[in-house]
């Protein structure tokens, strides 16, 4: 007998596509969970708050720290901030590295949002031919290259109290 299949074409892979559901599901959640919480209300909900005391004595105590978590777990966004809550942005800029140019810049600009400054002054980013930052950013998110480069011009990056090695396991000739 003649079906729906022979008058119409019917995408019936469209429905079996999983991870297309999933994806749409997360974004759904994500945008439901910024509408209901307030920034600073999405900031105590993140993982990385329930170790927050723990990892800022560890970073006390200790010169080189790795911190290991899940992704969205808040690290990239909360560590710089946990810092600078905690004073070190007295004795110079708390550095961020990200492994590309797109994230230095979303995640500055999310930082910046989340602490209620401007772009470009307490928070910033620097990327190849691009700089948003002022002589009062405290929090700078750059790439790998920009570091490496101002390493090159100031070997000991006095300017920097703290440098964040985001994603250091993304090898890359920079890191």
């Amino acid at each position: 007998g003649a079906g729906a299949a022979d008058d119409e074409d019917v995408d019936y892979k469209k429905g079996a596509k999983f991870s297309d559901h999933m994806k749409t599901l997360s974004s759904q959640a994500a945008s439901e969970f910024s509408k209901n919480n307030s920034i600073q209300e999405q900031r105590c909900l993140l993982p990385v708050f329930t170790v927050r005391d723990e990892l800022m004595e560890v970073i006390r105590e200790n010169q080189i720290v790795i911190v290991v978590g899940e992704t969205g777990s808040g690290k990239t966004t909360q560590m710089t901030q946990y810092l600078y809550e905690e004073g070190y942005g007295k004795w110079g800029i708390i550095g961020c590295t990200q492994p590309r140019r797109v994230a230095a810049m979303s995640v500055a600009k999310r930082v910046s949002e989340e602490m209620g400054v401007d772009l470009g002054e307490e928070v910033g980013y620097a990327i190849r031919f691009e700089d948003c930052t002022s002589p009062r950013t405290k929090i700078k998110y750059m790439t790998d290259g920009v570091l490496l480069r101002e390493t090159l011009k100031e070997d000991d990056l006095d300017r920097y109290c703290a440098v964040i090695m985001d994603e250091a396991h993304e090898r890359s000739l920079n890191t």
